[in-house]
């Protein structure tokens, strides 16, 4: 099962000014509810499974229509059709196994018939020419295509398929191709999406949400990292497992090297999801939400970033309320030790430092005045040169391929309702 809160519904509205929800399946009501949230002005959609469309009646649910029929029905009905002639509307189909999702009936159930259980084929025929100013996003793909690699896995041998419609769904999808653009999402149940034409910008991505795995958490054997070397240090102050590192954390730049990984010394951490390239941009995470994460956290990444003031704004802007933004980075005279560029990193696009008057680095970052820059409400809870292990005096070398030097600064900022 796909959900419509993946996808950043904010931005079809202040970027293409995108009023209307049309969706096919409404279940308990989560995606008409985060569609009002994130600006839309009204919702439609329809529920043919009874006892769903019951516990519908018994709310109020402010601009929110549901009508007690099936997809087909709903989408050829006149309100539908007003609506996609006289606004711009997102669709999400989203109406297979009537029921099923919410544990009421089974994914392989006789009770209905095939067109109704598994509706989306004729869907998309029955909004052939209707659709030029509508996007539409299509969930539960792996049904149709066996071998779409999704996050959630292949289809459960418990549920009904359709593979052998597939190349009728791929077919009817690159048929839209005069009016949309066609994209595929792995995430979840995997996901298509219609982008039209005439809206503006890039196609919309799925974002990336507390829970998400995005990697596979496993010691390195080898030469250490900055995370890993911190862990001893971080156990012995309690304010890394009592206050910072709680709750649903992202991890920038985390790659081999996760906080994720300690999760069993950290009692009130929950789950990691590391951002790193393969996500996207650290410097300005445009597929993460605002406020999603309890925690952000990110060790020897804020240096390769183009624009660091840029990137530690974005990190403030998806952490919570009351969370808190935990950073690593080398300091200058540790790691660079008076060279530049880097000599251990070929990548490092700047260096940091605590505060000097004067610096030998033409690149160099005062840590407290990138603090200074910071728009969101804050307070700063640690900044501290992570120098108790460095030996000094020794012959120019990166001490961070020692077990034992962290050669950085950290900063643990709280972010301020």
């Amino acid at each position: 099962m796909g959900f419509l809160k993946r996808f950043p519904l904010n931005t079809l509205v202040t970027n293409n000014n995108v009023t209307h929800l049309i969706e096919t399946g409404y279940g308990i009501g989560n995606s008409c509810r985060a569609a009002l949230v994130a600006g839309f002005e009204e919702a439609l959609s329809c529920e043919i499974y009874q006892p769903l469309y019951e516990k519908y009646l018994q709310g109020n649910h402010g601009n929110i229509t549901v009508s007690p029929v099936d997809s087909l029905t709903f989408l050829e009905s006149t309100s539908v059709g007003e609506t996609l002639n006289n606004h711009r509307s997102l669709i999400f189909l989203d109406a297979h196994y009537p029921g099923s999702d919410y544990g009421k009936e089974d994914y392989n159930s006789d009770k209905w018939e095939r067109n109704v259980q598994l509706p989306l084929i004729s869907e998309l025929r029955s909004l052939k020419g209707k659709i030029d100013n509508a996007a539409v996003i299509i969930d539960d793909c792996r049904i149709y295509l066996k071998d779409f690699k999704v996050v959630s896995g292949s289809m459960p041998d418990h549920a009904v398929h359709e593979f052998d419609r597939e190349n009728e769904f791929r077919t009817l999808l690159n048929s839209f191709s005069d009016t949309h653009s066609l994209h595929w999402y792995a995430e979840d149940t995997g996901y298509a999406l219609l982008w039209p034409h005439t809206f503006t910008g890039e196609a919309i991505k799925p974002l990336i949400l507390p829970g998400d795995v995005t990697s596979k958490f496993m010691i390195n054997r080898g030469v250490v990292g900055t995370t890993s070397m911190s862990i001893n240090r971080r156990l012995m102050d309690a304010r890394f497992s009592s206050r910072w590192l709680i709750g649903n954390g992202l991890d920038i730049g985390g790659g081999p090297d996760s906080i994720g990984i300690y999760k069993s010394l950290f009692p009130l951490m929950g789950k990691v999801t590391v951002y790193d390239m393969p996500q996207g941009d650290a410097q300005y995470l445009d597929n993460v939400g605002d406020n999603s994460f309890d925690f952000v956290y990110s060790a020897h990444c804020l240096e390769h970033v183009v624009d660091p003031m840029v990137a530690i704004n974005n990190w403030m802007r998806v952490l919570k309320p009351n969370g808190h933004l935990i950073i690593t980075v080398p300091d200058e005279d540790m790691y660079e030790q008076g060279v530049w560029p880097s000599t251990y990193n070929n990548d490092h696009k700047h260096t940091f430092t605590i505060l000097k008057a004067n610096s030998w680095s033409p690149v160099s970052i005062n840590i407290l005045n990138l603090i200074q820059n910071i728009t969101f409400n804050h307070s700063v809870q640690k900044i501290e040169l992570l120098n108790h292990s460095y030996l000094a005096g020794l012959p120019r070398f990166d001490q961070t391929r020692t077990p034992f030097a962290e050669s950085g600064v950290e900063i643990v900022i709280k972010k301020m309702e």
